[in-house]
């Protein structure tokens, strides 16, 4: 599958089959995530592979931007030398974590599986949930699955009414 057609094709799955993911399949899904650029090569991540039915169940209740359950969930934790840290640096590791959650979805999804990543969870009631130390806050979840659904492309505007050339407002012009 070419790099291009997989960003092209990939789409956020959010019903999916009850068959299981392999261990082989979710770990080539986390060597993924490990390769994507990060700020200053700090690799701050820390992943949760959830898959018990149990353990699901609690995330779910905390996390109302799932709505099927998954076949799992993959946690993508960032990891802070303190509990408190700056606003750049919070920006920078949801930068980071977003890139790793791309990188899992474009990974899944060449491996025949469905994912879409979630935002909306409450952090601090995953936290004992998780058995996540004060240092390591949930920043992404991406639910993963075998698709039961093929939906659409969604919309997408131009790329003269999002891309300038120079500076804002000067038109793209190709």
């Amino acid at each position: 599958m070419e790099l291009l057609d997989a960003i092209y094709e990939r789409r956020s799955i959010r019903r999916f089959t009850d068959e299981p993911i392999g261990p082989d399949a979710l770990e080539k899904l986390l060597d993924a995530a490990r390769w994507a650029p990060n700020g200053g090569n700090r690799n701050a991540w820390r992943f949760i592979v959830v898959t018990s039915e149990a353990q699901k169940d609690l995330v779910l209740s905390f996390s109302p931007g799932i709505g099927e359950m998954p076949a799992a969930i993959l946690v993508i934790c960032m990891a802070a030398k303190k509990k408190s840290i700056s606003e750049p640096a919070r920006m920078l590791n949801m930068a980071d974590a977003a890139i790793a959650a791309q990188n899992i979805c474009l990974a899944a999804h060449g491996q025949g599986l469905g994912s879409y990543m979630v935002a909306s969870f409450a952090g601090a009631a995953l936290q004992p949930v998780l058995e996540l130390p004060d240092e390591v806050q949930p920043y992404l979840l991406v639910c993963l699955g075998h698709a039961d659904e093929a939906p659409e492309p969604p919309p997408r505007r131009p790329i003269k009414e999002i891309a300038y050339l120079d500076a804002y407002g000067q038109e793209w012009d190709r």
